[in-house]
């Protein structure tokens, strides 16, 4: 049996399993302006819902899902989430809430214009039909940033020198605005953590998997789990990575160290340390945007690797696959494995053969599944999420894209987090529900969150579970519903490069 064979028929088996693919670690390709999420509490007009002019991964029934129920599904859903009796429902009058959100918009190096239209269509659904925060209307104040420090910091000064309650980080290649925000004592919620101070800051709460459930997945599964599906024994590890800062970061100890972790060349508490000491690995720098990777192609299948793994924004996780075809590979060569902000509907099916049979992590409970294959909560959620957030002012083109999803998400985090509230609800007091979440609580577009257990040093992580996927030429199709890498890390020692 060939080895495209074998993936055919377990893709077949695994159809019936949930899918998850909430992009969450090293971004979007999405460099283009959509229009500004603005500050108005009151639900976005109609026109709006069309406002952004980047086409990329149009959310249309066969892109999203490959079948038609999915816009049949979302249209038929006007329920609201389950929600507690006494959880404040209708429109909310009370005082404003006032949430920051420091969002990368408009940098060629990363831009998700996305990530802030989500927030802002959770928001304005929040306000006008679950009731706001405790009864109280969410104020988005957004503050968009290019990839600077200086930026970084400036965004963080406006948003803490205005008096916000708290903010919501989406991505940020830094992690320098911290004790910004610690000085203010404004609590912070990262969707997509992928710096070292994402990790490890007391008083941020990092609902995404993001780099740290990503990339330790991406080591776990293309050493492990892989050689079944693929009927391989792992040895050599290509890994191509994202020359940017938060790239090196989670190249060097998210990736190469977990590595290092199983061939016992770095010590770990894990319970696979030194289980393979002929494991090795290849470290490719890329850098984003660059127009032409064929040299770092090249230079990863001159390796011999029996996997590669990778992450990067959207276009450039598509630049390296076009480029290692152009130099003779295919997924039946060497599997593959790229983390969720690789996810883009439109390039995988443009890629034709050379995407089909990759593989790719998603989120447990992932906002952009298939309606058809899911249910329960999780349906619910996917279904509230395709309906109410382009009624809400998201455009068709952001609905598809992960990084709106989880800016969607991380607002529907916050509402429930604030529904468990016993008292006021305040920015501090959303802050200390989240603290205590201990992985028993549903999520809203996840795993359930677990910042109560999060392991030293790693301690501001709430979230770190991954699924895989794999692409079948239309659709993503479910292989392991949940998988974690993070016990790779345990007891080691930042190693940031």
């Amino acid at each position: 049996m060939t080895r495209k064979s074998r993936r055919t028929s377990r893709a077949v088996l695994a159809v019936a399993c949930s899918f998850g693919l909430v992009a969450a670690a090293c971004g979007s390709d999405d460099d283009s302006s959509s229009d500004d999420a603005t500050t108005d509490t009151e639900a976005a007009a109609p026109d709006d819902t069309e406002a952004a002019t980047d086409t990329e991964a149009e959310a249309t029934d066969d892109t999203a899902a490959g079948d038609e129920s999915t816009t049949d599904t979302a249209e038929a859903s006007t329920d609201e989430p389950a929600d507690d009796a006494d959880t404040p429902t209708g429109e909310a009058t009370g005082e404003p809430i006032v949430i920051g959100v420091q969002n990368p918009e408009g940098d060629p190096a990363g831009s998700f214009p996305e990530a802030s239209a989500g927030i802002q269509a959770a928001a304005n659904y929040v306000n006008a039909v679950l009731g706001g925060l405790g009864g109280r209307p969410i104020e988005i104040e957004l503050c968009k940033s290019v990839i600077s420090p200086d930026d970084s910091q400036r965004c963080a000064n406006e948003l803490a020198a205005s008096g916000v309650d708290m903010v919501i980080s989406t991505i940020n290649f830094f992690g320098n605005f911290y004790p910004i925000y610690q000085g203010s004592e404004i609590p912070v919620v990262v969707t997509s953590p992928v710096t070292i101070a994402d990790f490890t800051t007391e008083g941020a709460y990092a609902i995404g998997s993001g780099c740290l459930g990503a990339h330790t997945g991406l080591a776990e599964f293309a050493t492990n789990q892989i050689e079944e599906f693929e009927d391989i024994t792992v040895e050599k590890v290509g890994i191509p990575w994202a020359d940017t800062p938060p790239g090196v970061v989670c190249y060097n100890d998210l990736e190469a160290k977990p590595i290092d972790v199983i061939n016992g060349s770095e010590p770990g508490d894990s319970v696979r340390a030194g289980e393979r000491p002929d494991l090795t690995y290849l470290g490719v720098p890329i850098l984003p945007a660059a127009p032409d990777v064929t040299p770092q192609a090249t230079e990863v299948l001159d390796f011999d690797p029996d996997v590669i793994i990778f992450s990067a924004q959207g276009a450039d996780c598509w630049n390296l696959v076009d480029a290692l075809g152009r130099v003779g590979w295919t997924p039946d060569d060497v599997p593959l494995v790229m983390s969720p902000s690789c996810i883009d509907f439109e390039a995988m099916t443009a890629a034709g053969a050379l995407a089909e049979g990759i593989y790719i992590e998603g989120s447990p409970g992932g906002l952009l599944a298939d309606p058809s294959e899911i249910e329960g909560e999780h349906l619910e959620n996917v279904e509230t999420y395709l309906a109410k957030a382009p009624e809400y002012g998201m455009s068709e083109d952001d609905l598809s894209k992960g990084f709106g999803a989880s800016g969607f998400a991380a607002v529907m985090n916050i509402w429930q987090a604030a529904n468990t509230v016993d008292g006021d609800v305040t920015g501090q007091t959303i802050a200390e529900a989240f603290a205590a979440t201990d992985g028993s609580m549903p999520t809203f577009g996840g795993a359930p969150l677990n910042c109560s257990a999060a392991p030293d040093p790693y301690v501001a992580v709430c979230a770190s579970e991954v699924s895989i996927e794999q692409w079948d030429g239309e659709k993503l199709v479910s292989i392991i519903p949940t998988l974690s890498g993070i016990d790779l890390v345990a007891g080691t020692e930042l190693r940031p490069g």
